[in-house]
This record gives structure tokens, sequence and C-alpha cells, in this order.
């Protein structure tokens, strides 16, 4: 694949003001979310905001963490994003097709039974986002029915 100019954005604030940015992720969303007990996948905006996550669609990614009481993020995107301002670095993107690990697999324990949309196993479309021409981010957007990997 031919690689593209692409934009990251910094956002700070709470849930809300980085929910506020998902219009920009077209559609389907998928999201999941983490804290140290817990790793979740869904359709849609998560219900709940935990320590770390990802919000993904076709046109882009929002990736935040939380830091005291507020929560700090990244929004990687295809297009440039009104009212924001772009990290001033050189960023390119490659899309890519990558195998999700089979949730049948006895070395995963994750607290959910089927990949939202696909079930127990497939593959995730995404952008590998170059800085300066080194790789630095593998970005989701979409999920795809079939066979993922098992090793």
């Amino acid at each position: 694949m031919e690689r593209q100019q692409v934009y990251v954005h910094s956002l700070n604030g709470s849930p809300d003001i980085l929910q506020g940015q998902s219009a920009v992720l077209g559609n389907p969303l998928y999201h999941w979310v983490a804290d140290p007990l817990t790793f979740r996948m869904g359709n849609g905006i998560p219900q709940d905001w935990l320590e770390t996550g990802s919000l993904f669609g076709p046109q882009g990614e929002l990736r935040w963490w939380r830091e005291g009481a507020e929560y700090r993020g990244l929004l990687l995107t295809k297009t440039p994003v009104a009212g924001l301002t772009p990290l001033s670095e050189e960023w390119e993107g490659e899309e890519q097709i990558f195998f999700l690990q089979s949730l049948d697999d006895r070395r995963l324990r994750p607290s959910f039974s089927a990949y939202p949309g696909v079930g127990q196993e497939g593959c995730w479309r995404g952008m590998v986002y170059y800085r300066d021409g080194i790789p630095v981010f593998l970005s989701p957007r979409a999920l795809i029915p079939g066979n993922g990997g098992d090793q």
C-alpha cells in the first residue's frame, strides 16, 4: 500500500470533550477500554471511560488515557479536523490488514467473549502511522469477519 498524509491532534479534558470529536471518526464506531483489571471491547461510544481506551471508525481513531482528574487524548485522522491544530511533525499513514488473536486461544483471558460484529476471530483494517518516517502507531479503523490469527 502507498503512504498518504495523515494528521495527529492532541486533546485534553473530560470524556465529554473528547467524545465531542467522535463525529469525525465516521460510522460504524467500535471501542476498547481498559484499567489494570479489565479489558473490554464493544460497539459505539463506551459507557465507561476507564483509565485508557480507544474509539475508532473508518475515518480515524481517538485514543485516551487518564491523567489525574482529566483525560488526555490523541485524535488520529486521514483529514485535518476543523478547530484543531495538528501536531507539527511530518505524519504519513499506510493502510494494512492485521489478524485478530483468536479468542479460543487459551493464552488470552479477555473480559469479553467476542469481537464486536465479528465473533471470536477475524481481522482488523488499520493505519500504520509514521512520524518523520518512523512507525509509531497502529491505528484501527474497522473489524472484518473471517479467519483470524491463532499463532
